[in-house]
């Protein structure tokens, strides 16, 4: 892999590290990008903005609970991820 990241820099003419970080970037965001379109889908499917919301909803009989609280648990995993990859993003990205 090593060496496969040497040439694929020397190819693009940037240092193998500079390709490294931005390979990581690059990934972070996109991870980011898809766990926020999930995110939205949730928000779009019970008209929410929150999960505090959603779990307000549930608990009034406004939204039904199933598989609404599934969903509610896949949002607050959604946003842990987020900010677990938000905290890498300083590591990588020298300021």
């Amino acid at each position: 892999m090593v060496m496969m990241l040497k040439q694929v820099a020397e190819t693009l003419q940037v240092s193998p590290e500079e390709l490294w970080r931005q390979s990581l970037d690059a990934y972070i965001q996109r991870e980011k990008r898809l766990a926020q379109l999930d995110v939205t889908d949730v928000q779009d499917r019970y008209r929410v903005s929150s999960t505090a919301e959603l779990r307000q909803k549930i608990r009034d009989g406004i939204i039904y609970s199933h598989p609404a609280w599934e969903d509610l648990i896949e949002w607050e995993n959604l946003q842990a991820y987020i900010q677990r990859l938000d905290s890498l993003c300083p590591r990588v990205v020298p300021s």
